[in-house]
């Protein structure tokens, strides 16, 4: 599976994109583009995946993702139901001349803070909800009135959780934007089988230049990401559940016990029974 950068664009009367869609399923494809995103399920259920972030998701389920953090949706299989959602797009630099003002305080840090994909829990959401939908039917300066009052209450809703550990996940801005495509893909998908063929693939980039490249960008190699990133989720896991070291490392990505336990004392410096003690 690849993740690809989505070009969104404007409707000619909107500095913001807002649309309702109903389909039989969600079948998204894992992708990123440099706007923030809302999105709020009507109707559906099935995976939600948001960086590295692999969470179930159900009727009533709202995010707020940030600027080029890979996400998609995919539904459950049932034939009779209707997956339906609304969302929202824009860009950040539309706010650029007030976002340091001190009204602005409180949106700016949720808008830092939607680096990392927020999940809204509390009944807010069902109020940002309506306003969605009041922004979707009406025009002119108070598009942008009705856009600013749901990044308030995002912004004052204290039950707000981020869905990846770190708020960094976004790497464009300061890095070339075929790194962090690979980044993302292996954020997500560490689980399955990948090669330096597929991340070369994911970055438009022949084999031998893709591994130049990665390593001059991050200071390291391709596997040795992948590895850490490994390594990094079964440390997670042997913290907070009872399943044995070897089901743990499969579950991770590790397919070669040898080659785990080898990894593992590289990276931590310690194997998986000093680490839990």
């Amino acid at each position: 599976m690849k993740i690809k950068e989505e070009k969104i664009l404007y409707p000619v009367q909107n500095s913001f994109k807002i649309l309702r869609y109903s389909v039989p399923n969600f079948k998204m494809s894992f992708h990123f583009h440099p706007e923030y995103e809302l999105v709020y399920i009507i109707n559906g259920s099935g995976l939600r995946y948001i960086g590295d972030s692999i969470q179930k998701f159900q009727s009533g389920d709202m995010v707020f993702v940030g600027p080029n953090l890979g996400h998609m949706w995919i539904s459950e299989n049932d034939p009779e139901g209707e997956s339906e959602a609304v969302v929202l797009q824009f860009e950040g630099k539309l706010f650029d001349s007030m976002i340091d003002t001190p009204e602005f305080r409180r949106i700016k840090i949720i808008m830092e803070k939607s680096n990392s994909g927020l999940k809204i829990l509390s009944d807010n959401k069902s109020q940002i909800f309506l306003c969605l939908e009041e922004l979707r039917k009406s025009e002119g300066p108070s598009n942008i009135i009705k856009l600013i009052e749901i990044l308030d209450r995002l912004s004052k809703d204290e039950s707000i959780v981020s869905l990846n550990l770190s708020e960094s996940f976004s790497l464009i801005g300061s890095q070339d934007k075929r790194i962090n495509a690979v980044y993302q893909y292996v954020k997500a998908f560490y689980q399955e089988k990948i090669s330096v063929e597929n991340a070369a693939s994911i970055a438009n980039m022949e084999k031998s230049a893709f591994c130049r490249f990665f390593k001059d960008k991050t200071y390291k190699t391709f596997s040795q990401f992948l590895n850490e990133t490994r390594v990094d989720h079964v440390c997670e896991l042997l913290l907070k559940n009872d399943q044995s070291v070897s089901q743990i490392a499969y579950e991770c990505g590790f397919n070669n016990m040898a080659n785990f336990y080898r990894q593992f004392k590289k990276i931590t410096g310690k194997t998986p029974g000093e680490f839990i003690k």
